[in-house]
């Protein structure tokens, strides 16, 4: 398969990850970046909400119900602001978020407005999905590591059951269903229904889209808030957004980690709403509602997709509510607000602050479940911190002088901004406290959340690094143009010696914008060095499918492929997901026993997984076997994913040749399908 071939699955994954937020916030009147940046949000909410009411009202989650209750919700809302418009247009101006009008083009020419930005979301694009086309390698190569075990079969258990509810999808099984977050699965299953295909392949084209597009257009819409709605911030944000090691490459290539991928993306948009819905924007929305509104409509999307991304983006949010905070008490020792307002402000402050603690102490996994020791000193950590090269990679060349203007440029603007510079302070502690803390109750406290692993945490770093850097950038391109404007007043100095230098003065707007311009290319691609490439070769290492791959080599991905031929679509296959024999259900729609390797078993199919090789001589086991219609079971020998103790002891024998009443039905290299011969 050629990724020309794919351009069917690009469209439907727009459609599905845009389609209804952009139609939604279009009806509430929202327009421009807002309306890009906050489209994907929303759909993930709208996808993720309606996985976890359809079975509730007894419908099947599909792409129908889908788009069906996503037009209900554009009628609605649509009522709603035509209501909102009439009883408050006086008052709020009809209630729209800041920055929802066209940019200002101030002294960069017209061009800039409608191209500039653009362009530079265009340009992280490009470079974004080219790195993952190169890591991918093949459309349908998938990740060769543990958790592609469970992200490829969830995917297909949605569509298959139908049914995609972040509170039962559980572990895949029937005994197994609790809560897992689901959002992101439930918008490559209906990409998947949608456009058909491999698992694989959806898999790999929304993971482009969601680090391509919905990423950089996230960046520029907290960059919006933060910085300002202006076009070289904005444009600057666009260019660098792609030139972090630690995202969004690391998450795809470490794991892998496809709902904290995705979650972080949409971390920034949902970051910036809520620094606009607590009053800490540069622009201000025409009433306080529409940016709770829009938060409202994306934190459950975020939540859904991974709720350790939510719970980092609360404790962000500190800091930030502690500064509405300080604003209200300046207000009041002014005498501009009352001393009302001042206690409801204190009294949030301190609640929110608490309550943030409370969810972050009792949300968190097992200390079972988070086995990730620190690995580095604190100096190192530190540094890696300062010169974004978490884990290890190459300093940022570009973006490291970048963050230090930046970091000087808030020293200048403390009292204004010293929330910002807060918010990049816990992004960057956090990994400190990670990647070198010794294990203990308190780095548990604090890195918990995350499983204490330094990826994770290493894949947040650039929602908060991002406005530092570009704080730098526009300070130096505040610089260039500044010079720019001495050199274009030189010129007009020189009118009476100098005519043509004269004539030329009205171009320098012209020439000013095409320099700012190129020196942001510059800066785009100028951070695309050997720290990127690197990242990439680990992504194309482990999506590499050839005779050492970990999860499923060549000779067992062509066993898989000759599965649908042989075993009937209502049958069941017995085999190890640790060896990659579960994936017969998302590469080929066969089901199996044990989808994933965790979860709960009811008594006949741990009967099955433990004594299907028995079938000849244990009376128990062929009427387990012809319940399930697992007639079937794949041998892959005896290397796992992962060191584990084998928890399915019922395939040993097939290692050995030694079950009775076992036929091998087919053979590829040591890749092996048997059948069962239950009368």
């Amino acid at each position: 398969m050629t990724w020309i071939q794919t351009i069917p699955t690009f469209a439907a994954a727009l459609v599905v990850m845009f389609g209804p937020g952009l139609a939604v916030l279009a009806a509430a009147g929202v327009r421009r970046l807002n309306l890009a940046a906050l489209a994907a949000p929303v759909s993930a909410s709208v996808a993720g909400c309606t996985a976890v009411v359809a079975p509730f009202v007894r419908l099947p989650f599909n792409p129908v119900v889908y788009f069906v209750v996503s037009a209900v919700l554009v009628v609605g809302t649509l009522a709603v602001r035509i209501l909102w418009r009439r009883r408050s247009s006086q008052r709020h101006g009809g209630g729209v978020l800041a920055s929802n009008g066209p940019l200002t083009h101030l002294d960069l020419g017209r061009w800039i407005v409608w191209a500039g930005v653009p362009l530079s979301v265009a340009f992280a694009a490009l470079v974004i999905g080219r790195r993952y086309i190169l890591g991918f390698g093949a459309p349908e190569d998938f990740s060769q590591t543990f958790d592609n075990i469970y992200h490829l079969n969830a995917i297909r258990y949605i569509e298959d059951h139908a049914n995609g509810s972040s509170l039962t999808l559980g572990n895949l099984t029937d005994a197994s269903h609790s809560f897992y977050p689901a959002a992101m699965h439930d918008s490559m299953a209906l990409i998947l229904q949608l456009a058909g295909g491999p698992v694989p392949v959806v898999v790999n084209v929304a993971t482009i889209v969601i680090g391509a597009l919905v990423w950089p257009l996230s960046c520029l819409f907290l960059i919006s808030r933060i910085v300002g709605y202006r076009p070289v911030p904005l444009m600057a944000a666009g260019a660098l957004s792609a030139g972090f090691s630690a995202f969004p490459y690391l998450m795809v290539a470490f794991g892998v980690l496809y709902p904290n991928h995705a979650a972080i993306a949409l971390m920034p948009a949902v970051l910036g709403l809520a620094i606009e819905a607590l009053g800490m924007a540069r622009s201000q929305p025409s009433s306080p509602l529409p940016p709770i509104l829009a938060l409202v409509a994306t934190f459950p999307g975020l939540a859904l997709t991974h709720p350790s991304t939510a719970i980092g983006l609360l404790g962000f949010a500190v800091p930030v509510v502690w500064a509405r905070f300080f604003v209200t008490w300046g207000a009041w020792r002014k005498r501009t607000t009352s001393r009302r307002a001042l206690r409801v402000w204190g009294a949030f402050a301190l609640v929110y602050s608490i309550g943030v603690a409370g969810i972050w102490y009792l949300l968190r996994p097992s200390l079972s479940a988070a086995p990730w020791a620190p690995f580095q000193s604190n100096a190192r950590a530190i540094g890696e911190v300062l010169a974004n090269a978490p884990m290890g990679t190459t300093v940022a060349w570009i973006l490291t002088p970048l963050t230090f203007i930046g970091l000087y440029v808030l020293a200048r603007q403390l009292r204004r901004l010293w929330w910002v510079l807060a918010m990049y302070a816990i992004g960057g502690a956090l990994y400190v406290v990670v990647s070198s803390w010794n294990p203990g109750w308190l780095r548990t406290f604090l890195t918990g959340v995350w499983y204490n692993d330094s990826f994770r945490l290493a894949a947040i770093l650039p929602v908060v690094a991002l406005p530092v850097a570009i704080l730098g950038a526009e300070w130096l391109l505040w610089r260039l143009r500044a010079g720019l404007e001495l050199a274009r007043e030189w010129a007009a100095g020189t009118k009476r010696l100098s005519p043509l230098a004269a004539s030329a003065a009205p171009r320098w707007q012209g020439i000013t914008a095409i320099v700012v311009s190129l020196v942001i290319l510059v800066m785009g691609v100028g951070s695309q060095g050997g720290t990127l490439s690197s990242v990439q070769d680990r992504i194309h290492q482990v999506f590499t499918l050839d005779a050492n791959s970990m999860l499923v080599d060549s000779d067992e991905r062509a066993l898989l492929q000759q599965v649908p031929g042989i075993v009937p679509a209502g049958d069941t296959i017995v085999a190890n997901p640790l060896m990659g024999g579960s994936l017969v259900y998302a590469l080929e729609d066969r089901r199996t026993v044990a989808p994933h390797v965790f979860g709960d078993r009811n008594p006949t199919e741990a009967m099955v997984l433990n004594h299907w090789d028995e079938a000849a001589y244990n009376s128990r086991v062929c009427p387990a076997i012809k319940e399930l219609r697992a007639y079937w079971a794949l041998d892959f020998g005896d290397k796992t994913v992962i060191p584990s103790d084998d928890p399915f002891v019922g395939l040993n024998d097939l290692a050995t040749d030694s079950a009775p009443g076992v036929k091998l039905v087919a053979e590829v290299g040591h890749a092996r399908l048997f059948r069962v011969n239950c009368p």
